[in-house]
């Protein structure tokens, strides 16, 4: 097997666009998102995480940007996160009166099914994994496990002992479980207002660590 450099280091901000379009291709949002709103919808998702993430991670190969993983450490307040849902709320229902049923106002739906998730499970956290992505083709080298210990680290260096995240059925949701997380909460989510065609569950999965 030929030698390869595995590097793993912070994330710069020419690390962006080339981040965006991972999120776009391994999402596959040009299946599901008009295309006039593929890039603004991927990048509201990824500025989104990123700016609730204090531990942003590239993994390289042979110098080219093989994944990335981005988490925090959750120091803000009990009031800080009843906010964060009430301003989800507020934008659904802004959309919902100016776009009615269009992909977006779905989207934010989804990010409101998150926090219920959270709630749901009753559980409190000292950390989140926001987002980990492995690009496809350096996929079964073993990096998503390794951004997901060195995150694990951290977490551990600061003085947390406990993180939870989201995923969904159209994620290698798996990896978690192999990774000895517990799914704590699970939900459906309907993308059509009627019929079950087209619908998907939501985890929240947690980790003592």
């Amino acid at each position: 097997m030929e030698f390869m450099e595995i590097n793993l280091r912070a994330m710069r901000t020419e690390d962006y666009e080339p981040i965006l379009k991972l999120v776009i291709t391994t999402w596959d949002y040009r299946s599901w998102v008009p295309k006039r709103l593929v890039e603004p919808m991927a990048e509201f998702f990824l500025s989104d995480l990123l700016q609730r993430s204090d531990h942003i991670m590239i993994a390289e190969v042979d110098g080219k940007i093989a994944g990335i993983c981005a988490g925090d450490i959750l120091e803000y307040s009990r009031m800080q996160r009843f906010s964060l849902r009430k301003k989800t709320h507020a934008l659904g229902a802004i959309l919902a009166y100016t776009e009615k049923g269009s992909i977006f106002e779905k989207y934010i739906q989804t990010m409101e099914l998150d926090q219920e998730l959270l709630l749901q499970s009753g559980r409190e956290f000292d950390g989140s994994l926001n987002l980990l992505i492995v690009v496809k083709a350096y996929q079964g080298l073993g990096l998503g496990k390794l951004l997901y210990n060195n995150f694990c680290e951290y977490l551990k260096k600061n003085g947390a002992r406990s993180f939870y995240l989201y995923t969904d059925d159209s994620s290698d949701y798996a990896f978690y479980k192999y990774q000895g997380m517990q799914k704590l909460a699970q939900k459906t989510f309907y993308w059509d207002d009627i019929g079950e065609d087209n619908t998907e569950l939501y985890f929240l999965y947690g980790k003592e660590i």
